[in-house]
């Protein structure tokens, strides 16, 4: 790695990297990780890229931009600079390591997803295990709501309910139980009669 006081030769500027290779922020600063590259520091303290480590990145890039992922990738080492000016745009970052970026934001545009498989997903499952277990979860779905329905209603007491639902209540009771026919008197009348017959 340079030494950080030393003239910072056929380098380049993190930010006009990432211009040159229309790269947005925070995949830029995954593809650093990835490759595991750490920025060395000019004498006032600027972050910049060497050859080589620009060069790791050029070639990341294009792998992602034909394969859609990270994984897989060799870095083959190139050995002319050429391409490379020697001049530095000051930039107003101090560090690559120590630039924030939002997390949540970075896990979306970054294009390598730990739950994404080169394989078809359809490939690897069971079709039958998959939807029988879909089935149970949207059986046990249906079913909650109405279990816990009937356990709250067997809890509830007649202040609980509605006034509608009260009042509904008491037509059924008087409806059982009419005032001029109760049921209980003419059952004993009934039970009075049939003894009568019974003893004849």
């Amino acid at each position: 790695m340079t030494d950080r006081n030393s003239d910072p030769n056929n380098s380049i500027r993190p930010e006009d990297l990432q211009a040159q290779l229309s790269v947005g922020r925070d995949a830029y600063y995954a593809d650093l990780r990835y490759l595991g590259i750490k920025a060395d520091k000019d004498d006032e303290g600027k972050a910049y890229l060497t050859f080589e480590q620009a060069e790791q990145i050029r070639q990341l890039r294009s792998y992602v931009s034909k394969y859609g992922t990270r994984k897989g990738f060799v870095y083959e080492k190139v050995d002319d600079e050429s391409n490379i000016g020697s001049s530095i745009v000051k930039s107003t970052d101090n560090s690559i390591e120590t630039a924030q970026s939002n997390i949540g934001t970075e896990i979306a545009t970054t294009e390598e997803d730990i739950y994404v498989s080169d394989i078809r997903p359809t490939e690897q499952v069971n079709l039958d295990n998959l939807f029988n277990t879909a089935q149970e979860i949207a059986a046990r779905n249906i079913a909650i709501p109405h279990l816990l329905a009937v356990e709250i209603a067997n809890n509830m007491k007649f202040e609980d309910l509605s006034p509608e639902l009260q009042e509904k209540v008491r037509i059924a009771q008087d409806a059982a139980n009419p005032k001029k026919h109760q049921p209980k008197l003419i059952a004993r009348d009934l039970l009075k009669q049939w003894r009568s017959q019974r003893a004849s």
